[in-house]
């Protein structure tokens, strides 16, 4: 990953920059220098040096189109303000490979001081479409200006609240660590998703933990998955079962979440029966987690 290579280079007044246009983006998508000056204290001299730097390291885009020179973060900086945070929060020590790549998101391994592996998750809204952006509406509102960068913020601290509201139900799910701006880490749990299980020696078994699962999460935590499917289940050779992407979950009391519940069941009783022939009705299951 580039910003695990910048990152040793830079000072802590790069950052402070860095955090400053951070900052005046949450008023409009380019930042100008007086208004980087005041937001990050420094004398203009310090201003005018520290902004040429990370240019240089090409972390900022500038625009000179109007009357006053502006500066915007492009996605690199926000990956160095948010690896230097949990690193100074002695969260994550050092980065690892990348484990995969997905439509929103990229997730790599990383380890703390103690050698603790985790899974660090970077959210990447907007990189290939915009269609997710309608889930943040009830935390967005109707912002007239509304930057990517925020938009992965707002991602990261969804899931992050719904991991741990999973984690306190004690399904042997790896516990969310922390989180800072558009990353999340977590504990690794080393297994993979469930479509790229070509054979599995109980199906049944792990079909029935999956409801279980879903079942538990609904009536302890009032939490539906919204977007279930053998994408977004990781089970590991224990038979221990992770669900991921908590992105566009709803409360139980949400308007749409019995369309989603079932939805969500369906999907999953579709993909059992076509590869593994198990039959189940989604209506007796639907049924059960409405009974406590």
């Amino acid at each position: 990953m580039e910003a695990a290579k910048i990152l040793t280079q830079l000072e802590k007044e790069d950052f402070r920059i860095l955090s400053a246009i951070e900052l005046g983006m949450k008023r409009s998508k380019y930042v100008k220098i007086n208004d980087i000056r005041f937001y990050s204290r420094y004398p203009i001299e310090e201003t005018l040096y520290r902004l040429k730097k990370v240019h240089k390291f090409d972390l900022i885009i500038r625009d000179s189109s109007g009357h006053d020179i502006a500066y915007t973060l492009n996605a690199l900086a926000y990956d160095l303000l948010g690896l230097h945070a949990l690193v100074r929060q002695n969260i994550i020590s050092q980065l690892g490979p990348i484990l995969g790549k997905g439509k929103e998101s990229d997730v790599y391994s990383c380890i703390d001081d103690n050698e603790n592996i985790y899974a660090l998750k970077i959210y990447r809204m907007g990189r290939r479409s915009f269609k997710n952006i309608k889930n943040l509406r009830d935390l967005i509102g109707e912002r007239s200006h509304l930057s990517w960068l925020y938009v992965n913020r707002l991602a990261a601290k969804k899931e992050y609240e719904s991991l741990k509201e999973v984690y306190s139900l004690n399904l042997n799910t790896p516990k969310p660590i922390g989180y800072n701006r558009h990353m999340i880490v977590m504990e690794y749990l080393r297994g993979k998703e469930l479509i790229y299980y070509k054979s599995i020696d109980d199906p049944e078994y792990i079909f029935d933990h999956i409801i279980d699962q879903v079942r538990i999460i609904f009536q302890e935590a009032g939490l539906v998955h919204g977007d279930l499917g053998e994408f977004n289940i990781v089970v590991d050779e224990q038979g221990n079962i992770l669900i991921i992407d908590w992105l566009q979950s709803v409360k139980s009391d949400h308007p749409n979440s019995r369309y989603l519940l079932r939805r969500d069941i369906q999907n999953i009783c579709d993909y059992f029966k076509n590869k593994f022939h198990i039959e189940s009705n989604v209506d007796d299951i639907i049924n059960s987690f409405l009974v406590r």
